[in-house]
């Protein structure tokens, strides 16, 4: 119990930075595996690379709502746990552990089997073309499959950061991110088996991470024991996990509805083509996006300790900290993207068309890119305290609010720039919300 006990005993500076490190260094591999993904795609598929980026892109959405399992679950899970410990509450924290394995497989399963079910007009709603189809099938049909090797290793990581062993939870991703990257090159090249064998390697990475977290708990290095007397539902934890967890689900069920409106609006402007641009874009901000999330990785379970034992100053230092430095890091990406940005699309493919429509799209995405640290921060914070009403408007308010009436209005004017435009825009309404969240919430703090 001592690493959990330091969540509200250890200088916060040093704190922050000893959790962080390794979850932005887990966080940080496996959006590179990503990359490496849509990297070997896009160089082994010759004349049809734009096409399989395309497929990729097309089947990004579907992962999403997979992730909207994981960190539902494990958010919500995650933040019980660390209040329960801060409150000393041990057998609440394990109960809740075990419903959050239940809850990981049932919903995993439901999800299987209708994605599979569903599979082809699910992609055709989120923008797969006639020729873009078989592609997408291809890599979005294991993926679906593997759905329950996902969910359970995501979720259960954010149960191990509660408990303060941010270390082994990096070791999860760090695993399972490198066993993909040399997996991938193996099933593409190796078995000649193209845009599949990418996505079977990813299930079988997958596979491996799932097995860590069992390992973990079997062989008890757990503070919190997973039992198997836990794992019957109980209704009041499942509605609180559920409760707390809405926001992040709903932010990733949000986003992949957004890209219903967005794949078909670029279809709409710019093709197959457009839709590989913006896959690629949307990678790339994911991965100068990963130290951010370790960040708020790393201070939810001492916002939600510190909650539970009623150290408020430690929370709005904790607070403090955490929103210079995430917008320390997201100015320093905008930079490098601004300075690198067409060899950053070269990366991915030698299309000219694909650099050439690619690059400026990259720019104008990231030209708000500093707002963003404040709201995942205040996101945090919200979910921490267990106010998922007010951090489910948060996110709402960029994702539901201001970014789909931005990508149907501006086109009009601007065409496909206007599409792009939207991201900054909604960027900077999102960040005057939770700037405004945040105020509140400190002010109540200090009564």
């Amino acid at each position: 119990m001592e690493r959990t006990e330091n969540l509200g005993q250890e200088n916060v500076r040093s704190l922050i930075l000893r959790l962080a490190t390794p979850a932005i260094i887990g966080l940080m591999v496996q959006a590179i595996y990503n990359l490496v993904d849509t990297i070997f795609i896009g160089r082994g598929l010759g004349e049809e690379s734009v096409l399989g980026i395309a497929g990729i892109s097309v089947a990004f959405p579907v992962q999403m709502l997979m992730m909207a399992i994981a960190l539902g679950i494990g958010i919500g899970g995650a933040s019980i746990i660390s209040r329960s410990l801060g409150s000393g509450h041990l057998e609440h924290a394990r109960k809740t552990l075990g419903n959050m394995v239940t809850m990981t497989v049932i919903t995993s399963l439901i999800f299987t089997i209708l994605a599979i079910y569903y599979l082809e007009p699910i992609l055709s709603l989120f923008g797969a073309s006639e020729t873009v189809m078989p592609f997408a099938i291809d890599y979005t049909y294991y993926i679906v499959l593997g759905t329950i090797f996902f969910t359970f290793s995501a979720a259960m990581s954010n149960a191990i950061r509660a408990e303060g062993n941010i270390i082994f939870a990096m070791m999860i991703l760090v695993i399972s991110s490198i066993s993909n990257i040399i997996l991938n090159p193996l099933f593409i090249f190796g078995l000649g088996m193209g845009i599949t064998g990418a996505a079977i390697a990813t299930v079988i990475s997958q596979l491996i991470g799932c097995l860590i977290v069992i390992y973990y708990y079997y062989t008890s290095k757990a503070a919190v024991e997973l039992e198997l007397n836990t794992l019957s539902p109980d209704l009041g934890i499942i509605k609180e996990s559920s409760y707390i967890g809405t926001s992040e689900a709903m932010f990733n069920i949000v986003e992949s509805l957004l890209f219903l409106l967005l794949n078909q609006s670029l279809l709409y402007y710019g093709g197959d083509l457009a839709i590989a641009v913006f896959g690629i874009v949307i990678k790339v901000f994911i991965l100068t996006l990963m130290p951010i999330i370790g960040l708020k990785q790393a201070i939810l379970p001492i916002f939600g300790y510190n909650y539970g034992a009623l150290n408020y100053h430690r929370i709005r230092q904790t607070l403090s900290i955490s929103t210079y430095l995430s917008t320390a890091l997201c100015f320093l990406s905008m930079i490098i993207v601004f300075l690198i940005p067409t060899q950053i699309m070269g990366l991915f493919s030698t299309d000219p068309e694909l650099i050439e429509m690619g690059v400026p799209a990259l720019m104008i995405c990231y030209l708000m890119m500093p707002f963003i640290g404040v709201q995942i921060v205040t996101t945090a914070l919200l979910q921490s305290l267990g106010k998922s009403l007010e951090s489910l408007v948060l996110i709402l308010s960029r994702q539901l609010i201001f970014l789909p009436p931005l990508v149907i209005i501006l086109p009009l004017q601007l065409g496909l720039n206007g599409i792009w435009l939207a991201f900054p825009l909604s960027d900077l309404l999102g960040f005057l919300v939770a700037l405004y969240m945040m105020r509140k919430e400190t002010r109540l703090m200090e009564i």
